[in-house]
């Protein structure tokens, strides 16, 4: 069904999936080649893996961008042989302070993160079988927040893949979670009611970096209360000099971001998603994007599917939802490498 110009599906098409068998069937013997690359953001160098096609044409790429916490390029790396097979070259890089690449995403705000982000675009548009005009971004939840304001600060951006991420700020995804945990605990309403009250103070000292004191003795109180094992704010309270790193989580909101963006985009959510307001980020999108007036918009939800499209126990090693592969590759064969032919 197509509303405004933006798909909204609730299972995967067929036409897809045909569409993946006959790109398949028409690269299975493709070989690709793939070599480790550094770049620079400022005094911070990234180390990752280039992967490409083995061909002289010039070809479009992606970069992979990471979720929140320390994470490795190997978590790219079966996408990108897939990636690979339909003639897209991919990058992908340890974030900063984890893996092989320098500099601490603990003490990094969203600004820095996006700019590593343009860095590896600009690192792509060095090579010289990439196509500038068709490098995009691919991430899933706290990466699409990345991928939003660095699209919304480049022209370079061709098309973006975000799932189970964006539109609904981090503010609103965070207090969902903290929310949504409470209820999965079977906590009575006065337990859950002081522990938003005590997640509130959290928020309120982002913002302002005031009462910092009280805060932690508040917290001091709260350890042995039934709601604080589902929010142990104290592991991730940041230093006076740290917090206008992570100031953003309490304040920074997308929606002005989104409006900038005019490219290709494929937006893929899960219904039982207990980490993102589903309902709040697909609405946050779907206006942010009409007052963008980008029709080239495809969004999914997935039946049954948690946070990164996943079924079953709310892990990250659970299988994904039917069609989630095959929506992909059938976006990306259709949309960035034939779209132009």
């Amino acid at each position: 069904m197509e509303l405004n110009g933006i798909g909204f599906m609730i299972n995967w098409r067929p036409c897809l999936a045909l569409m993946l068998v006959m790109s398949s069937a028409l690269a299975q013997e493709s070989r690709f080649t793939e070599r480790e690359v550094r770049f620079r953001n400022g005094s911070v160098e990234l180390v990752g893996t280039l992967m490409a096609p083995q061909t002289q044409e010039s070809q479009p790429a992606i970069v992979f961008l990471h979720g929140s916490g320390p994470a490795t390029r190997a978590g790219a790396r079966p996408y990108a042989r897939e990636f690979a097979k339909l003639g897209i070259a991919s990058l992908f890089f340890d974030k900063r302070g984890s893996g092989a690449s320098t500099g601490n995403w603990t003490r990094s705000s969203l600004e820095d993160l996006a700019h590593d982000a343009l860095a590896a675009v600009e690192f792509l548009k060095r090579n010289a079988n990439i196509d500038t005009s068709r490098i995009g971004l691919w991430g899933v939840s706290q990466a699409a927040w990345v991928a939003t304001l660095a699209a919304s600060r480049s022209d370079d951006i061709a098309f973006m893949i975000l799932i189970s991420g964006g539109g609904a700020s981090p503010r609103e995804s965070e207090l969902y979670s903290y929310r949504t945990a409470f209820k999965i605990a079977d906590l009575s309403e006065a337990e859950s009611a002081d522990g938003m009250r005590v997640i509130g103070q959290y928020f309120r000292y982002l913002d302002s970096g005031e009462e910092r004191a009280e805060l932690v003795a508040e917290l001091e109180k709260s350890k042995d209360k039934p709601w604080y094992k589902y929010a142990p704010l104290e592991r991730i309270l940041p230093s006076n000099e740290n917090r206008i790193n992570w100031s953003w989580v309490a304040t920074w909101d997308p929606s002005p971001h989104i409006e900038k963006i005019s490219c290709p985009i494929l937006l893929m959510f899960g219904d039982k998603d207990v980490n993102q307001p589903t309902e709040l980020a697909v609405m946050k999108w779907r206006e942010g994007l009409a007052k963008a007036e980008n029709k080239n918009v495809t969004l999914m939800i997935f039946p049954g599917a948690g946070h990164g499209i996943r079924v079953g126990e709310h892990s990250h090693k659970a299988p994904f939802a039917d069609g989630y592969a095959e929506v992909m590759l059938g976006w990306l064969w259709k949309h960035v490498v034939i779209e132009d032919r």
